[in-house]
């Protein structure tokens, strides 16, 4: 079955995570870091330190606990509770992942790096998380330095394009801004060297 990689925006949405274990509050840690209101449910205590912003309900869940809820995380160590957690979870509307049950997941977490603005992520549908893991590392080694900062001013001059010059001339001067040596340019003077750069290719352009 073909999946299509998507990203959720999870900010002030409830996700529920079921299972306190090592999988569920590594789960629990990334939703808190996505600005979700984040649930988490196990008869016993973890045995690791509590995040800030998580709520911690300890008894056994129940549907229920899954009224609002944008996404579930079924993350307990027994198959039949998770596949019984996913079904309650459509039911009451939510979308789900199981952990290491794929029959079970309407969507899969990719492996993923940060770093300021850019994320680079890597999924293998949820059959090879080993492998996700170091391909992301190995791509997280290769970026460039200051990335997040070129990210940033090339934000910057594409708000200001868009003032002056219509969509077809703004898109090919940002994707040109945006290639080896808009970046080279960048790194050695900075945000107004490539302003001076976009200036010139604006008025390259216009002999055109």
């Amino acid at each position: 079955m073909k999946t299509f990689p998507i990203m959720l925006k999870l900010h002030g949405k409830l996700a529920v995570v079921v299972g306190g274990g090592s999988v569920g509050m590594r789960k629990a840690r990334s939703l808190i870091k996505a600005g979700a209101t984040v649930k988490l449910i196990d008869p016993a205590e973890p045995a690791t330190k509590i995040p800030k912003g998580l709520e911690l309900i300890t008894r056994e869940y129940c549907s229920d606990d899954f009224c609002g809820a944008a996404v579930v995380f079924a993350c307990t160590n027994d198959r039949e509770t998770n596949a019984r957690i996913a079904n309650d979870a459509r039911a009451a509307g939510a979308l789900v992942n199981a952990a290491d049950q794929n029959d079970d997941c309407d969507f899969y977490l990719p492996a993923v790096h940060s770093q300021g603005n850019i994320t680079v992520t890597v999924s293998s549908g949820g059959i090879a998380p080993g492998l996700t893991g170091m391909l992301r590392d190995k791509l997280a080694d290769a970026l460039p330095e200051k990335i997040d900062e070129f990210a940033e001013a090339l934000s910057k001059i594409r708000t200001e394009l868009k003032k002056t010059l219509p969509e077809s001339q703004r898109c090919k001067i940002a994707k040109q801004l945006a290639a080896q040596t808009g970046y080279e340019t960048f790194v050695a003077r900075g945000i107004s060297g490539l302003y001076e750069l976009a200036k010139k290719m604006i008025n390259l352009q216009e002999k055109f």
